[in-house]
């Protein structure tokens, strides 16, 4: 297994429970508050972390690496707004989950090679399809009554 490969796994975990207590969450706070809760506490963690956990290889810090930073961090202030909204409407976390994560990805995935010349591989144009089929079997997946 290639090294990222730990951390990415590892996050994955994360991204369950996190979309587990947002579900359980929703319906019990607005979704602007919910958000703003979610992103305040999510930016203290990250804040202690960098003052406890080990620094990791220096990386320079450039206007472009700020930039890019807020812009990605404004997508997911969005994002955590929506999914309340989303899953206060009654979204199965199934479903919610593979549409915004899986979604996501896979718009992700055909748009790397674009920006960063990643190769569009047919293992990616596979990965792709896949991603594009879970979406589609579990958003219209019956709900039970």
């Amino acid at each position: 297994m290639q090294p990222w490969m730990y951390a990415a796994l590892a996050g994955s975990l994360f991204v369950g429970a996190h979309y587990t207590l947002l579900r359980a969450a929703s319906g019990k706070i607005g979704d602007t508050l919910g958000a703003f809760v979610l992103e305040g506490t999510a930016a203290l963690g990250i804040l202690i972390a960098y003052f406890v956990l080990p620094k990791a290889t220096p990386v320079e810090t450039t206007r472009g690496g700020v930039l890019f930073s807020v812009a990605s961090g404004l997508c997911i202030s969005a994002v955590s707004m929506l999914l309340f909204f989303a899953l206060r409407k009654g979204g199965p976390v199934a479903s919610t989950g593979t549409i915004v994560l899986g979604g996501g990805v896979t718009f992700a995935a055909m748009l790397a090679p674009l920006f960063f010349g990643e190769p569009f591989t047919p293992r990616r144009a596979l990965g792709v399809l896949l991603g594009i089929g879970a979406i589609v079997v579990l958003s219209t997946e019956a709900r039970a009554s």
